[in-house]
């Protein structure tokens, strides 16, 4: 990521620079926890967020990849009014793929009412007013085009631009992000790529450099094939990420994403999440593979509950006789 201002030297570490900020900087790792999922068993085996992370969300079109970034954009939101830093610190959600309005029908409807109601219409316009008021004091910014500033002269939204964006919100707000969240790889332009298959290979070593410069954790979506639908098992794998393979070699974490209710048959037989553990096919059904974890053990399969329309995610708890409890723990 160009910046002709920059000085080298601040790419450049003496031995003993080195050690001074390398103890300040797991001092950090000790007092800040880090961003979590705030689903106990994904936190009991994924390390959590850190500052320069790129964690990938890999999945099929209606399987959940905006949804989840929503879910923990606003889950990280709330943390933030939990320890008063409201007024300094906030979530950013940069969108290629919505106005900043569709992506805002996600964050205040909070369980009352769904997206689809919004879309629809039936949401009566004092309940949005109502909600709005709250919204305007939490701490989730987004960067994107407004259907509201249509017409206006914008700059072409790439990741330097986004840079820009976020500087500019640090100095005329005094606003520090915690995470980023990009939605999604396969639509992020890269400057002087004209090739989309190029840009789309040149964009998640740009993501994890932007993360490092602001020093907070990025979340990207990613587009998985075709190849995924005619798998038995249509849980994403690393290849299976379109048009996308330096995202397995620049990612930290990567998640593939399923919703069995989107693919599968009516009446097709519970789906084995663990040996022995098994979880029928419901519209709230998401299974969740890590398939990548730099650091430590990489692989993992989660059963969760989640409702994309309302962000609402809880985790499935299996029964010892192997069947499967609707309410799963928050």
């Amino acid at each position: 990521m160009k910046d002709d201002n920059a000085s080298f030297n601040v790419l450049v570490n003496t031995p003993a620079q080195l050690a001074t900020n390398y103890a300040a900087w797991y001092k950090n790792v000790l007092d800040n926890p880090g961003v979590p999922w705030g689903i106990g068993s994904v936190d009991e085996r994924v390390i959590p967020m850190r500052p320069g992370d790129l964690v990938g969300l890999v999945a099929r079109p209606g399987h959940c990849k905006s949804s989840l970034m929503s879910f923990l954009a606003r889950t990280e939101a709330k943390r933030i009014q939990a320890r008063n830093k409201a007024e300094t610190e906030a979530v950013v959600y940069v969108t290629w793929e919505s106005s900043a309005e569709e992506i805002e029908t996600f964050f205040t409807s909070d369980g009352e009412y769904s997206a689809s109601d919004v879309a629809w219409g039936r949401v009566p316009y004092d309940t949005i007013m109502k909600k709005l008021v709250k919204r305007a004091a939490f701490p989730l910014w987004t960067i994107g085009h407004s259907i509201r500033r249509a017409g206006q002269p914008t700059p072409r939204m790439t990741l330097p631009a986004v840079l820009n964006c976020i500087e500019y919100m640090e100095r005329d707000f005094g606003v520090t992000p915690t995470l980023l969240l990009f939605d999604y790889l396969q639509l992020i332009p890269v400057q002087g790529k004209l090739n989309r298959v190029e840009q789309v290979l040149e964009a998640p070593p740009l993501i994890k450099e932007l993360a490092m410069r602001v020093g907070v954790p990025a979340v990207c979506g990613v587009q998985a094939s075709r190849e995924v639908d005619t798998l038995k098992v249509k849980i994403p794998q690393p290849q299976h990420c379109q048009w996308g393979s330096s995202i397995e070699q620049a990612a930290d974490k990567l998640f593939g994403l399923w919703r069995p209710y989107q693919t599968e048959p009516k009446g097709t037989e519970p789906i084995e999440i663990h040996p022995g553990q098994f979880a029928p096919i419901t519209p709230d059904l998401l299974i969740m593979q890590m398939t990548k974890q730099r650091g430590d053990q990489g692989r993992y399969t989660w059963g969760l509950h989640f409702a994309p329309q309302y962000l609402k995610l809880n985790e499935i708890e299996f029964a010892n006789d192997n069947t499967y409890q609707q309410e799963g723990k928050r």
